[in-house]
């Protein structure tokens, strides 16, 4: 799933530019994911459909730009998946986790203008918009999004087909 995921050019015209992934890739990818869950609490999960146990995406938090003390809330899912509330129904899910036992007071979201589904998923998911573009992994103009402890609460949803996800 990870590789069809990462080279479907739907998935991909929404993500910072990158190295084009290889099953080669995949060991470490998963083995430096492992390292951060052990070390943060928190790293990028797959995402699947709880009733028939298919992976449909991945949704997490790691850090920001891979540096610095902001963490990103991050999610990219199959298309057969998109405009159904699992990516909203995940999100908040992540939230709730880093927000509350990871203890984490902030979390950040960053969205490529373009992308109106993504901005639609973290508006449900009660995070706020910041006002000014922000620029990281060297693209000017994203949306920053922002839910903080204090003020963040998860909001009441259920994807479209009634599946429970995570």
């Amino acid at each position: 799933m990870w590789l069809e995921l990462f080279t479907d050019p739907e998935v991909t015209r929404f993500l910072p530019p990158g190295p084009t992934p290889t099953p080669d890739m995949f060991p470490g990818i998963l083995a430096r994911r492992h390292a951060m869950e052990r070390e943060r609490g928190h790293a990028m999960w797959v995402v699947d459909v709880k009733a028939s146990g298919s992976p449909i995406g991945q949704c997490g938090l790691y850090p920001a730009a891979s540096t610095g003390p902001e963490i990103e809330l991050a999610y990219q899912y199959l298309p057969s998946a998109w405009g159904k509330g699992y990516a909203t129904e995940a999100a908040t899910a992540v939230l709730r986790y880093g927000l509350g036992p990871v203890g984490l007071e902030q979390i950040i979201a960053l969205v490529i203008p373009q992308n109106l589904a993504s901005s639609r998923v973290l508006d449900k998911a009660g995070m706020r918009l910041e006002a000014d573009p922000a620029t990281y992994y060297e693209l000017p103009g994203l949306r920053k999004y922002v839910a903080q402890r204090d003020w963040w609460r998860p909001p009441e949803i259920t994807s479209r087909d009634g599946q429970e996800l995570l």
